[in-house]
């Protein structure tokens, strides 16, 4: 589907979806409260600004109208130079991500440590590490094992001050997490490492590869989700949650069936009207999240 058919059905099935979903959950959550018995929501700290810009707002105005329709925290970058007002906000700084070059001399020693401060310095949970890419794009064991080495680093002094490291598959075909069998090494190789699921990373590096096969595998080891989708025409082509051709539908409902309780981020609200977008998405995701069809 294409995007001049998305946006008018888009502004045409928000209603009705948001309508369906909260009949379907009535006396359980609300639009703009949350329950103990629902996914929590969080966004990018970049869509707090693009929102700021687009209503016009400042950026805790635009966090507080997040905060209105169920969003109660945010991911970004370590290094996100709004991270801090992000953080003053009325969201919740949910996790951190960045990527680490573990083939310098150092190992990624002095970033792995700026990351785990900063994460400590905010009181944030968990952190998602993005290893370097395999030179070149080729793959090689010499490659693997330094950044083996460099995430066991990491991980070892982030548990020190009880933050959990993460990885998540990737889409980009040169970083060794865009491949299942890569994460499933890493995860093997660090005992204490856990698992982000992106719902739609590996559908995005088109290898074939299904998420719900890797989050069976990480099954325990889940610590955080995304949640995106893409058109089924084009696996770089985003489109709004429930319209492409990523399995989220069972994805949140096997999270859930799995006693998975943490945060669900919504990675890329789409449209004209980006708001409106976390609106119906935030309606669909819990209407899956409560009925097992």
């Amino acid at each position: 589907m294409n995007m001049l058919i998305i946006r008018p059905f888009l502004a045409m099935t928000l209603r009705a979806v948001i309508a369906v979903a909260f009949v379907a959950m009535a006396g359980c959550c609300s639009q703009r409260g949350v329950s103990l018995d629902e996914p929590k929501f969080a966004v990018f700290g970049s869509f707090i600004a693009t929102v700021a810009k687009e209503k016009g707002v400042s950026i805790e105005r635009a966090a507080e109208l997040l905060y209105a329709e169920g969003v109660r925290g945010f991911d970004t970058g370590y290094n996100d130079k709004n991270l801090d007002r992000y953080a003053a906000t009325v969201l919740k700084p949910v996790s951190l991500y960045g990527g680490i070059r573990f083939d310098r001399p150092d190992g990624g020693a002095e970033l792995s440590a700026k990351f785990v401060e900063t994460a400590a310095r905010l009181g944030v949970p968990r952190i998602m590490c993005i290893p370097n890419d395999f030179p070149d794009g080729v793959e090689s064991e010499a490659a693997y094992a330094k950044m083996r080495d460099g995430l066991a680093r990491l991980v070892s002094i982030a548990k020190g001050k009880g933050i959990t490291v993460t990885v998540e598959d990737v889409g980009r075909t040169t970083n060794p997490c865009s491949y299942s069998r890569y994460i499933q090494r890493f995860m093997q190789d660090i005992p204490d490492l856990k698992f982000t699921v992106d719902s739609g990373n590996l559908y995005y590096a088109g290898r074939g590869e299904d998420i719900r096969d890797l989050a069976a595998f990480a099954r325990g080891r889940i610590a955080h989700v995304h949640i995106k989708d893409q058109s089924k025409d084009n696996n770089h082509g985003y489109v709004t949650v429930g319209l492409g051709a990523v399995p989220n539908a069972d994805v949140v409902r096997t999270m859930k069936k799995s006693g998975y309780n943490g945060w669900y981020t919504l990675e890329n609200p789409v449209g004209t009207d980006p708001l409106a977008d976390v609106v119906r998405q935030i309606a669909v995701i819990r209407y899956w999240y409560k009925n097992d069809l």
